[in-house]
């Protein structure tokens, strides 16, 4: 009996000094606290979300006003609740909340950036909207980087990454703009860029953008749910999602990779000993004509191609000429490029404004600028690799692309996190972080 005391006594004692045998990271009541209140947190969250996916926004912004008050809730679920509480007051028109909202923000305690960026969105939609003067000054104030300072150090020092350009990378002769259509890649993370807000300085559409920053319009389209595509008004912030992940686990560098979902294509290559991906949007085909699945090679590059229409085209469109002489008219724009021996063409286009979309009759469209850079520095022979990814994976971060693509993030994934990317609150096409 003495014998087992002791035996006892020992295995106890052990313990509290935090012996290898038994080894408790953290007290096991404050785990059990932390797991009611993270609880609490997510039934507030998914009831707030509730409302405002009804309408109801005052419901939603009185509770999570009163998830606010109890004060226990970390800065990262606090994030959360802000960005609700901008979309809510942005639903209701409730200038002066946004403006208290902005003023009382610490944006060095929003971790995420996609989530600060949003709401800073928010706030330049609602106030130019109304015209809100006081607002606008506001939110660009602080934005915008001080004034007498290298822009570099700027992006270094500032949390808000404004989109300025202008720096060069050359590949084979041609100068390829970083953070734009190249960017530092590191195979084994697979995410690279970064999220940019840009002031618009002028009223626009968001083709216009597109098209100048080198993105498809859905792509941007679904980055920025809550703008007005068609009415882009001056000193209202837009999101540029540059920050991707590319869709293939392996990959050769000098091959060209395509994800037809996505409407994009990568080409991995090494410059001078370091890694960069290349990258630009595509048009792509129709649910009738749709672009092509599998390997291939390019076997023709045609510079200024004249086009030749096929008879299935014809067909649909007898009043068609025979062909297209090269010029501002021809469907195949400036460049073309022949996958393997098929009638499928990588090209440019006389309606770039369909870049990003489903409109081909199964080519790979692209920008005239684009094209031009591409065709300089891929030879004949050059593999292409193209596939349909719904659902991009990487280092905690994922990327979808329409709302279609929702159904295939489902496990693994947190239900406040499943619900607001469901919502009007969180953007698409653009690697961004689960929680």
């Amino acid at each position: 009996m003495v014998k087992n005391i002791l035996i006892l006594a020992l295995f106890f004692n052990s313990l509290s000094f935090g012996s290898d045998l038994i080894k408790f990271e953290e007290d096991p009541f404050n785990l059990a606290i932390r797991e009611i209140s993270t609880k609490k947190f997510q039934s507030s969250i998914l009831k707030a979300v509730k409302f405002y996916e009804d309408g109801v926004y005052s419901k939603s912004i009185d509770t999570l006003k009163e998830l606010l008050s109890k004060g226990d809730i970390s800065d990262n679920d606090k994030q959360i609740v802000y960005l609700i509480l901008s979309s809510s007051f942005y639903k209701l028109k409730d200038e002066d909340s946004m403006i208290g909202l902005i003023k009382t923000l610490d944006p060095t305690k929003i971790s995420d950036r996609y989530i600060l960026y949003r709401i800073y969105q928010l706030a330049s939609l609602l106030f130019t909207e109304r015209k809100n003067q006081e607002g606008i000054s506001l939110v660009l104030n602080s934005v915008l980087p001080r004034k007498n300072i290298a822009f570099n150090q700027i992006q270094k020092e500032s949390i808000f990454k404004v989109y300025s350009g202008n720096q060069y990378i050359n590949y084979r002769g041609v100068n390829f703009e970083l953070n734009k259509n190249i960017f530092v890649f590191s195979p084994a993370s697979r995410v690279f860029g970064e999220l940019f807000m840009y002031v618009v300085d002028r009223d626009t559409t968001l083709l216009e953008i597109s098209k100048a920053l080198g993105f498809g319009y859905y792509e941007l389209k679904n980055a920025n749910p809550l703008l007005d595509p068609f009415d882009v008004r001056k000193d209202q912030l837009v999101i540029l999602p540059f920050r991707r992940i590319f869709p293939y686990e392996r990959f050769e560098y000098g091959s060209v990779y395509i994800n037809i979902v996505e409407k994009r294509l990568y080409y991995p290559v090494i410059i001078d000993g370091k890694e960069y991906i290349i990258t630009f949007p595509i048009g792509i085909g129709t649910d009738d004509a749709q672009s092509p699945v599998g390997e291939f090679r390019i076997t023709e590059k045609r510079k200024d191609p004249a086009w030749y229409p096929p008879e299935s085209i014809r067909k649909e469109q007898p009043d068609l000429p025979k062909v297209f002489p090269p010029g501002p008219d021809n469907p195949l724009g400036t460049r073309a490029m022949r996958l393997g021996n098929t009638a499928y063409l990588m090209h440019g286009t006389n309606k770039e404004y369909g870049i990003g979309m489903r409109v081909s009759h199964g080519c790979i469209r692209m920008y005239n600028h684009d094209v031009e850079k591409l065709f300089e520095v891929i030879e004949i022979g050059t593999k292409v690799i193209s596939n349909e990814i719904y659902l991009k994976k990487a280092n905690g971060e994922v990327e979808i692309f329409d709302d279609e693509s929702v159904k295939y993030l489902t496990n693994g994934y947190s239900k406040v996190f499943l619900t607001l990317f469901k919502t009007d609150m969180l953007g698409k096409s653009f690697s961004i972080k689960t929680f």
